[in-house]
């Protein structure tokens, strides 16, 4: 897959991801596909490591349950060969209270018979727990 169309690749997979439609969002992922969210699992339990094209989906009804989101756009993109790596700026509402959020995210994807089979991704996830949480952390005992 040449860059352009890994590009429009990574972008249309982003936008299934947005929709958290499983109809949507199954045809693109290798049927061996690892899946890493790296944060705090115990704020965010959607995090972690997942197998599986199953789990995947599970992954994404456990994020639609915490969020609503509104948008997930690409600040930048990199790609080469057959992976893509992109910084992202996430809008949603936590459905608890319907408190909008903002993160940045940042996406590391693999693909392997043009399928995505490997999915790395890292949050802000200090801002994000302060957002969820709804106040600032106290770090002044921490050091």
């Amino acid at each position: 897959m040449n860059d352009d169309a890994l590009r429009g690749f990574a972008r249309a997979f982003c936008d299934a991801l947005t929709l958290r439609d499983p109809q949507r969002i199954a045809p693109y992922l290798h049927e061996d596909i690892d899946w890493t969210g790296f944060g705090p699992i115990d704020l965010f339990p959607f995090l972690g490591r997942r197998h599986s094209i199953r789990a995947v989906l599970q992954v994404c009804s456990e994020i639609a349950d915490m969020i609503e989101l509104k948008e997930c756009v690409p600040e930048s993109m990199l790609v080469a060969g057959d992976q893509a790596a992109a910084l992202m700026r996430v809008n949603a509402l936590l459905r608890k209270n319907g408190k909008p959020i903002s993160l940045r995210l940042a996406q590391f994807i693999q693909l392997r018979d043009g399928k995505v089979a490997s999915v790395r991704m890292m949050l802000d996830s200090f801002d994000a727990a302060e957002q969820v949480l709804g106040r600032a952390i106290d770090l002044t005992n921490a050091a």
